[in-house]
């Protein structure tokens, strides 16, 4: 029996990533060679085509037929808030690569609510867009399976589908933590807190993560560390003044969130806390706070064009189901994760 790369027994399985990993191109540049746009050089054209030969793809040309009839060029993007940076690098970098294809965004924001989500994701199906972005809120959608069944392109970003089947990037959110948690522990940190939100399945990896970590290097978890609180601002300074104020308090804080952070660190410089700070998301002003904020950063814009690529891929039939794709984390040592725990 042939196997996957055979062209002489073409496998429905073969994925417009497959063919670009086998060209060592981005799926953006196979999606134009299939679709015979301009923008790839002869040479990667040729290397795309032979790869699609090699691996035996066969894109749905009835999919690419229909986008070409009806002129698909709208997708709705819903994002939890405005104000968190890595949400708008992932919508710009997303929009920027549709803008390629001569696909348009419109984004809206759920303030967090699921609610407001469904609302407004079945607002852009009302209003005949022609596939979804979800950076989602939401612990459900299996309200989506009519949308998807009919073939509707639906791409998660961030967080899985619950409920149903559809192509996601996602974040290697345990993986980051440990990151965090073992660069603490490195520096000799025993007491670690860390404040997570009490929603979502960022947070939750992100302490399970954590907890993992600690018990993996024989380290007991203290509840008294372990803070979940409401996602805002105001909840990190409360919960970092808690931490802080204690009789007995963290040596290193492991902050899981950007908006988190941003009350975290106000309230730290208010108690002139000298406590090691890792936070998960970077941000533009890291760089300026003193010491400068050690992050884990997932990179956002390249969540943003993977997530284009995999809703193009969809739109034009040259997608291979329910893929998903992990974006690693890394840690960026600045100077906040790196003070020694009190002598």
């Amino acid at each position: 029996m042939a196997g996957r790369g055979s062209a002489s027994a073409p496998d429905a399985a073969v994925t417009i990533r497959d063919v670009a990993r086998a060209a060592g191109v981005s799926a953006m540049s196979v999606s134009r060679v299939v679709n015979g746009k301009p923008g790839v050089g002869p040479e990667t054209a040729a290397r795309i085509e032979n790869a699609i030969q090699a691996l035996g793809f066969r894109p749905n040309r009835m999919a690419t037929s229909l986008r070409q009839k009806r002129g698909l060029s709208l997708l709705g993007m819903v994002v939890p808030d405005p104000y968190t940076p890595m949400f708008t690098e992932i919508a710009v970098a997303a929009d920027a690569a549709l803008r390629e294809h001569g696909l348009i965004v419109v984004t809206a924001s759920s303030g967090r609510d699921p609610v407001r989500e469904r609302a407004l994701v079945g607002s852009f199906i009302d209003r005949g867009l022609d596939g979804l972005l979800l950076v989602s809120e939401d612990d459900d959608h299996r309200y989506l399976a009519p949308e998807l069944q009919r073939g509707r392109p639906v791409v998660f970003v961030g967080g899985p589908p619950v409920g149903v089947e559809a192509p996601a990037i996602l974040v290697d959110n345990r993986g980051g933590a440990r990151t965090a948690v073992e660069h603490l522990l490195g520096r000799g940190h025993r007491r670690i807190a860390i404040i997570a939100s009490t929603t979502g399945f960022p947070a939750a990896e992100r302490l399970a993560g954590y907890r993992q970590t600690l018990a993996a290097h024989g380290v007991p978890v203290d509840p008294a560390l372990v803070m979940r609180v409401p996602h805002g601002r105001v909840d990190g300074a409360r919960a970092t003044a808690r931490l802080v104020d204690r009789a007995d308090p963290p040596t290193a804080i492991f902050c899981t969130n950007y908006l988190l952070t941003a009350g975290a660190l106000p309230a730290l410089r208010e108690r002139g806390s000298g406590c090691a700070f890792v936070a998960f998301d970077d941000f533009e002003a890291a760089t300026l706070a003193e010491p400068p904020v050690t992050v884990v950063t997932q990179d956002p814009p390249s969540m943003g064009r993977l997530a284009a690529e995999l809703v193009v891929a969809a739109i034009d039939g040259t997608g291979g189901g329910p893929e998903r794709v992990t974006v690693p984390a890394r840690l960026i040592p600045r100077g906040s994760g790196e003070l020694p725990p009190p002598a």
